[in-house]
């Protein structure tokens, strides 16, 4: 109906006001911290560099396992299988009835 809901309102409010620094959850960038530290003090930082470094590499290898999954699901689709609900076949037809 061409109108904007009012929930994409308040995602872009609470995104330009983090990115800005004028949140409550974020204070401005200044030139003493790293680029796009603007976290407030109760985020957590890891000082120990073996705590960070496992830390790191979990979030890698979580985000190589999203990929290989979306990659998955994208092989399905080429393949003309629903990736969601693969049971009806190469064909696509619809799932057998289970009653």
């Amino acid at each position: 109906n061409g109108e904007l809901p009012v929930s994409w309102l308040q995602i872009m409010l609470f995104t330009c006001m983090q990115e800005t620094g004028n949140s409550p959850f974020a204070e401005p960038q200044t030139d003493d911290k790293e680029a796009g530290d603007i976290a407030i003090d109760g985020w957590v930082r890891y000082d120990d560099p073996e705590t960070k470094t496992f830390k790191l590499n979990a979030e890698r290898q979580n985000g190589r396992a999203a990929m290989l999954g979306i990659t998955g699901c994208l092989i399905h689709e080429l393949l003309g299988v629903d990736a969601l609900y693969p049971t009806g076949g190469l064909g696509g037809a619809a799932p057998p009835t289970i009653f």
